[in-house]
């Protein structure tokens, strides 16, 4: 089995990304320190195939073929495989943290894996989809750790005033 990210990004500006980045650095101290926040629709496709070029062609196919993922009017995507994710380094200080955000009961992405496996076919070749929310920031910092250190600051809600992204309650997360 093999497993394959897919991130769905917007072709016009997030709103949402925009509207966290302003809370962020405006309302909550981060202006110096957050420099850029992007976000992408995340799922992680594991695929029944026999290598990791087929799975790739087969990620391709369902991101384009069907209306589950992308809508190319709107949408703009990028697949992943292990070990494809460069490690993070820096730009001037600048450096780039992911957080994957997902439910905490569970990531699993019921309504599309039925519709792969019973509407559209792929019952043989979709063995699972989770599904979450990847947000892309660039943070300035002396090195990598502080940097991640700080975006889970951001990240994370603790109180009124502390972290923006995720709400600990009924979300988990990961830095990448």
């Amino acid at each position: 089995m093999q497993m394959i990210e897919l991130l769905v990004k917007l072709k016009i500006p997030d709103v949402t990304a925009l509207t966290a980045a302003a809370a962020l650095r405006r309302r909550m101290g981060y202006g110096e320190v957050l420099k850029e926040l992007t976000r992408a629709d995340y799922y992680a496709l594991h695929l029944q195939t026999d290598s990791q070029q087929s799975a790739l062609a087969l990620a391709e196919e369902l991101a384009e073929s069907t209306n589950l993922f992308v809508n190319p009017n709107k949408h703009t995507y990028e697949l992943r495989g292990p070990g494809e994710k460069v490690k993070p380094t820096s730009e001037d200080g600048v450096w780039p943290v992911e957080v994957l955000v997902t439910d905490a009961e569970g990531t699993e992405a019921t309504e599309i894996q039925q519709a792969l496996k019973e509407r559209l076919g792929y019952a043989e070749q979709v063995a699972g989809v989770e599904q979450g929310t990847l947000w892309i920031m660039k943070v300035a910092a002396a090195d990598l750790a502080t940097a991640r250190q700080i975006a889970e600051e951001m990240a994370v809600t603790k109180a009124r005033d502390e972290g923006l992204l995720v709400n600990p309650h009924f979300q988990a997360w990961e830095i990448l």
